[in-house]
């Protein structure tokens, strides 16, 4: 860690500030604005406006304060307020680049190895990282990127002569095995698995072991010539390097789509595991979508087809054309209220088209609702296979006529089957009205007992 320097100590992130985050920074900037009683009193009082936000980089808090110096400083992955990490910033006076300070640098940790001898006479080559080069959007590590290391002994790898070796490499040509060393304690960042692995001419015992919640990682790896590191890297030494994935550790228990973004920038689309409230006994399968942008929660449902998890408006009557019918294959799902947005077809299709009361075009029908003019409405919710159950009282009728409209539920209030009849008249979420296209309410669920 670099000791700041007297005349920076107020305006770098110092020690004291850095577990209080990029805030703390600002808040210090403004009450030294304010005690200055100097021209420099309104510069100072604009940085800290400046800085009142979450930079997710250094080019962000450069962007703030034109004159930032090189140290650390506090980042948040995604811009999320609940995950803050300690980023020293390097190159401020022109284009920043962002490192990750290593806590474990004593002998051994966070270096990797080439054993000298065999096929490669020389000295066994050694590098020891205090800072790895870090792209906060991605969290990929360069592993080439030696700008913070310090390197020892000189080999030679015909036709290479080796004089450094990259992040998170074990090697040798003398069918020993070398001994190399990641270790992220004291960070919030961790090591996805099957990353790392052995290569070219291993011999048996090579590979990645994996401790501290997968925060430390010890590589055994060579042969004759072989090693263990990135997957695809060939020669990993000098500055053949590549890029190693980092995820944020915000703990086991994810509760919303963002989380997973947070801890994985470069997740994909698809099924995750969250859980309500953080409750390790209320997990649920969450498809997550559109993660590269802002995410979105959907729950799948089992029982699709055959009327199962589907809206129905019935033509006739004042209603002329054919039967409107939505069929849900997931709904979208807000994961820290619960409650579902019926308008959302992200996930649905829709048949038919009619014209409500002979006026307007009718071509899709929200979750959860049944409507007839003169006609019967079918409706289906069918959250049996999912942790989800209905809340009484939250589907009611509506429109001119309606008191033969009704709903009744059943399997735990996993299942409920409306009927909507009136002139016109629907069963849909109180305070529906024309519950067709996307006029959809917000439906409460609960969690029960996973199936």
């Amino acid at each position: 860690m670099n000791t700041p320097k007297p005349a920076a100590v107020s305006l770098v992130v110092p020690s004291t500030f850095r577990w209080r985050g990029w805030p703390a920074l600002a808040l210090s900037l403004a009450a030294f604005a304010t005690g200055c009683g100097t021209g420099e009193e309104s510069n100072l009082a604009v940085r800290a406006k400046a800085l009142e936000t979450r930079p997710r980089s250094c080019q962000d808090i450069k962007n703030g304060w034109l004159e930032a110096p090189d140290g650390d400083y506090t980042l948040y992955v995604s811009g999320d307020a609940s995950a803050p990490w300690t980023v020293y910033c390097h190159g401020m006076a022109g284009t920043p680049t962002e490192f990750l300070t290593l806590a474990r640098t004593e002998a051994g940790a966070n270096s990797s190895r080439y054993n000298a001898g065999g096929a490669s006479p020389g000295t066994t080559v050694r590098t020891a990282f205090t800072r790895l080069r870090i792209h906060p959007l991605t969290l990929k590590v360069n592993t080439a990127d030696q700008t913070f290391a310090t390197s020892t002994g000189s080999l030679r790898h015909s036709p290479d002569t080796v004089t450094s070796m990259s992040y998170g490499v074990a090697m040798s040509c003398n069918r020993t095995l070398a001994q190399a060393n990641i270790d992220l304690r004291d960070t919030p960042f961790a090591v996805p698995r099957g990353q790392l692995v052995p290569w070219a001419g291993g011999t048996a015992g090579s590979g990645a072991v994996y401790s501290e919640q997968d925060q430390v990682v010890s590589l055994l790896g060579g042969g004759y010539c072989g090693f263990v590191g990135i997957a695809g890297i060939v020669n990993p030494y000098n500055q053949n390097g590549g890029l190693l994935q980092l995820q944020y550790r915000l703990g086991d228990r994810p509760m919303s789509c963002q989380d997973i973004k947070t801890a994985q920038p470069a997740a994909q689309d698809g099924d995750y595991t969250l859980f309500v409230n953080r409750d390790p006994l209320k997990p649920w399968t969450a498809y997550c979508h559109g993660m590269a942008g802002t995410p979105a929660e959907y729950l799948t449902l089992v029982r699709t087809g055959d009327g199962f998890n589907s809206s129905q408006y019935t033509a006739g009557g004042n209603s002329p054309g054919g039967d409107v019918r939505t069929t849900y294959a997931r709904i979208r799902i807000n994961p820290l209220t619960l409650r579902t947005d019926t308008a959302d077809q992200t996930f649905a299709t829709s048949t038919g088209s009619l014209l409500h009361g002979n006026q307007q075009p009718v071509n899709a029908m929200p979750y959860a609702s049944a409507m007839g003019c003169s006609t019967v409405g079918l409706a289906n919710i069918d959250l049996r296979g999912t942790p989800f159950a209905l809340i009484s009282g939250q589907l009611s009728r509506g429109g001119v006529s309606s008191e033969s409209s009704s709903v009744s539920f059943s399997d735990n209030n996993q299942v409920a089957n409306l009927r909507g009849y009136g002139g016109c008249g629907w069963v849909a979420p109180v305070g529906s009205f024309n519950p067709f296209n996307q006029n959809g309410v917000s439906l409460l669920l609960a969690y029960a007992t996973p199936q």
